[in-house]
Order: C-alpha cells, then sequence, then structure tokens
C-alpha cells in the first residue's frame, strides 16, 4: 500500500477532473444522437437515466480503484467539476464542430438525392415516352 500524503489527493483529484471530462464525451454522444434523430421527451429522459446510472458505476469504478478501495466523496465532486469544465470548454468546441459536420453531410445528401431524383425521373421519361 502506498503512503498516503497530500500529493495523493492532489492526483486523485486531477484524476477526478479527468473522469469527469470521460464522462462528459460520453454525454456527447446522447447530445450528438439528439442532434441527428429527433426523440421523444420519454426517450431523452430514458437515455438521461442510463447516462447517470452508468456514470454512477463507472464513478464508483474509478473512484474505488484509483484511491485503493476508498470512496472519498471529494472524488465524485471534483468529477462533477471536470464534467462542468468541460461543457463550458471543450464541450461547446466539439457541439460547434459536429454542427459543422452535420451541416456538410446534410448537403451531400442533398445533392444524391437531387441527383437520384433526376436520374429517375430520366428514367420515367424515357418509360414512358415508349407505351
Amino acid at each position: 500500500m502506498m503512503e498516503y500524503t497530500y500529493y495523493t489527493d492532489l492526483y486523485s483529484m486531477l484524476q477526478a477532473l479527468a473522469a469527469g471530462v470521460v464522462m462528459g464525451v460520453y454525454y456527447d454522444v446522447f447530445r450528438f444522437l439528439r442532434r441527428i434523430v429527433h426523440f421523444e421527451k420519454f426517450s431523452v429522459a430514458l437515455q438521461d437515466f442510463l447516462f447517470w446510472m452508468t456514470s454512477a458505476v463507472f464513478i464508483f469504478f474509478v473512484c474505488v480503484k484509483l484511491n485503493n478501495g476508498y470512496i472519498r466523496i471529494y472524488f465524485v465532486l471534483f468529477a462533477m467539476i471536470g464534467w462542468g469544465i468541460y461543457f463550458a470548454t471543450l464541450g461547446r468546441m466539439m457541439f460547434a464542430f459536429f454542427d459543422l459536420i452535420i451541416q456538410f453531410l446534410n448537403r451531400i445528401y442533398e445533392k444524391i438525392k437531387k441527383w437520384i431524383i433526376a436520374i429517375l425521373s430520366k428514367i420515367y421519361i424515357k418509360f414512358k415516352g415508349k407505351s
């Protein structure tokens, strides 16, 4: 067992902040899915419940693993702070970046759709003219 020092607490707090960032990235998966597919309110509530339950289990196991079996309340608090920091900084940038990707993919989709409709229209006109 390693010796307990203030550096141990500091290191644990930094790991908790990192765990919070991981939770933020994980939650962004749900946010991006919601951006692409419009879910009903019940489905969104169910997704949030799934996120919080799996995140609680994640934080519990990370806390126990990193603190030699001890559960420390400050670990949970610093994980939440890390989650908040992620959303206030990198999360906003990631969301803006993925919005650009979604817009780009929508433009490509619209062009392909117009192209397919044009081809099908030509085929329809050819076959209609033969009858």
